[in-house]
């Protein structure tokens, strides 16, 4: 049997889809969503605070086969709240009003709702510095950064790290990742966030409206090129240049249309597959192109990085209110690409 907080509601509301499409023909606010049994392993968390990410909005498009998600999409995949039930099957590791944060997988719920239903597995506690706010500004970025740099960047004490759209979300937390690892950081993002990506540590910051990076940069200067906007077809165009030979390239972010269709998705594999390929045959930089899934200890890891000094912090666009309004809103935001940190709404 669940161990669980007295009183909870029967229903409740959420941010859900159901088909494919554009975000304003497909979300609705559904406010008599059932609360769900806690079962085996899972955890029910009051959700006191979510994010966005593009990869939300770019599901809707349909290149996922939505047999692979749930039947209804609650929209999101960062959370932080508190621990009001746990499964039979838990560990117990937590307890009841303990203040925790997860990235969600996508065959789980999602995470603007008021309750949410996690596996246990990928829920790490909360510092306890941090508000709701800042610990769901947290989860899907840092694992993706930790992926990206230390596991497949190889990351070490003293390389030189270019981060490519150091001003959002994912390269706002690249940027302290790095810097808090030993890495001499070279942060790319407009002008009007430059004094925001030397504040949170850039050695160096460039300009992408005045200055071509790859032109400014033609020593092989780095060991880690991190593509977090989408412009690797450049990058990798000018790899043996930018790049050294024992470097990687790592990216996060696909082309426009990727998500389009299934037969998209198909033909950008193929294209993974060949560059790599042409990688190892050439002995030139690795190329990387992944998408991140939970992982506790990962998220884990990330968090103890810049939580050790008691300095670093979660970089945040907006707190925006738990309405679809809002969060329409803020979609056409995140799709513009001028979000400076996370864009974050407050649940409860």
């Amino acid at each position: 049997m669940a161990t669980q907080a007295p009183l909870l509601p029967s229903t409740f509301k959420s941010i859900q889809w159901t088909v494919a499409g554009t975000p304003s023909e497909t979300l609705s606010l559904n406010e008599s969503t059932p609360l769900p049994p806690v079962t085996g392993s899972n955890i029910l968390v009051k959700v006191h605070a979510a994010a966005l990410n593009p990869v939300d909005w770019k599901l809707m498009r349909g290149g996922v086969p939505l047999l692979v998600m749930p039947k209804v999409r609650v929209l999101g995949m960062d959370v932080a709240g508190t621990v009001v039930a746990i499964g039979p099957k838990a560990r117990k590791r937590l307890q009841v009003v303990d203040e925790v944060m997860a990235m969600l997988s996508f065959s789980q719920s999602g995470a603007l709702t008021e309750y949410t239903i996690v596996e246990e597995s990928i829920v790490v506690k909360k510092p306890q510095r941090w508000s709701f706010e800042q610990a769901a500004a947290l989860p899907l970025v840092a694992t993706t950064v930790w992926e990206s740099l230390v596991v497949r960047g190889k990351l070490k004490k003293g390389d030189k790290v270019l981060i490519n759209g150091a001003s959002g979300g994912t390269g706002t937390v690249g940027v302290q990742v790095a810097k808090a690892l030993g890495a001499y950081v070279v942060g790319v993002c407009s002008t009007v966030n430059m004094q925001l990506v030397k504040d949170i540590g850039a050695d160096e910051v460039v300009d992408y409206k005045t200055t071509n990076v790859t032109e400014k940069y033609q020593n092989r200067d780095f060991d880690i090129v991190f593509d977090t906007v989408g412009d690797a077809a450049e990058i990798w165009a000018h790899n043996a240049t930018l790049i050294k030979p024992t470097g990687n390239l790592v990216r996060i972010a696909g082309d426009a249309d990727s998500f389009d269709s299934p037969i998209k998705l198909l033909r950008i594999g193929a294209d993974i597959a060949s560059k790599k390929a042409y990688s190892l045959l050439t002995s030139g930089p690795g190329y990387h192109l992944f998408t991140a899934f939970p992982n506790g200890e990962i998220l884990a890891k990330v968090i103890k990085t810049l939580d050790e000094d008691g300095k670093v912090n979660p970089i945040i666009d907006s707190v925006n209110e738990f309405t679809l309004p809002a969060v329409l809103a803020a979609i056409e935001k995140s799709q513009s690409a001028r979000a400076k940190g996370k864009i974050v709404f407050k649940i409860a």
